[in-house]
């Protein structure tokens, strides 16, 4: 008596059904990319964030939004959307989107610098200059003509307050309540600049350094703290002393973050010293 298995024609069965919910996945994606509610597109826009990097698909729908979707805020995600996922083959797109207006080139900026791309770099330094008279000794042409592209870094709040902390600090840090009381989180320009101060800290090199120590005297308390956390990772014991008159800031959100990035410059330093011996 002939026996036939029928375990691969049910195989085969199942692989058409669980194709079904992936269609309907992405219809429902399509719809509400091309859905001409701002908030339907931007909820959308976000969703696929948590896309692997490396789905073409995905990737190619949030750089049709980054390119052509009407509404800055839409574009300025999908920037994100594309650094958070690494999609790496999307790299030109975020960088052709550094000349689109100031809140996508910001956030396109992030996220070219997410992925250890440096060409954002001259973007977050405009931005944390701001209109700061002074600066921090190697503002090329690079950075003045990005100044000029973004038009005025100083009134963007690119982010909103409360992103803006969420970049600078662990979700359950602090209250934001209290952190938007003592650091100033609505102050003319800070967000923006405490955002890239924060970005800052992902840059491999060392005029990165150089910024974030500069940044230490920015007016905002928000952009110290920010700042002070960033030097905690990148800082080296030239950073100290830069630092400690943070020590008597008139803001604790200042002080303790610059006592913390003290203390670790300090211990890193005392192992490294360890380790040569």
């Amino acid at each position: 008596m002939l026996r036939v298995s029928l375990l691969p024609l049910l195989f085969s069965v199942s692989l058409l059904t669980a194709a079904g919910p992936v269609d309907k996945a992405w219809e429902t994606i399509d719809k509400g990319i091309h859905s001409g509610d701002f908030e339907r597109r931007i909820q959308t826009v976000n969703a696929l964030s948590a896309v692997d990097g490396n789905n073409a698909d995905a990737v190619r729908r949030l750089v049709d939004v980054l390119k052509n979707d009407k509404d800055g805020r839409v574009r300025q995600q999908a920037a994100l959307s594309l650094g958070e996922m690494k999609a790496h083959s999307a790299i030109p797109d975020l960088k052709a989107a550094l000349d689109d207006k100031g809140e996508v080139a910001f956030a396109a900026a992030k996220a070219l610098t997410n992925m250890g791309d440096q060409s954002g770099r001259d973007t977050l330094v405009a931005v944390l200059a701001g209109t700061r008279k002074t600066n921090p000794g190697m503002m090329t042409n690079a950075v003045r003509e990005a100044q000029h592209r973004i038009k005025h870094p100083e009134g963007m709040i690119l982010m909103g307050a409360d992103a803006a902390a969420g970049t600078v600090f662990a979700p359950a840090g602090m209250g934001l309540n209290a952190l938007q009381q003592t650091a100033g989180l609505h102050s003319k320009g800070s967000p923006g600049r405490a955002a890239a101060a924060a970005y800052l800290e992902k840059d491999p090199e060392p005029y990165a350094v150089t910024l974030l120590e500069w940044a230490l005297e920015d007016d905002s308390k928000l952009v110290r703290v920010a700042a002070a956390r960033a030097l905690a990772k990148r800082g080296n014991a030239e950073s100290l002393p830069k630092l400690e008159p943070l020590l008597d800031d008139d803001h604790n959100a200042v002080r303790t973050m610059a006592a913390a990035a003290i203390v670790e410059i300090s211990t890193r330093g005392a192992t490294t010293a360890d380790r040569g011996k």
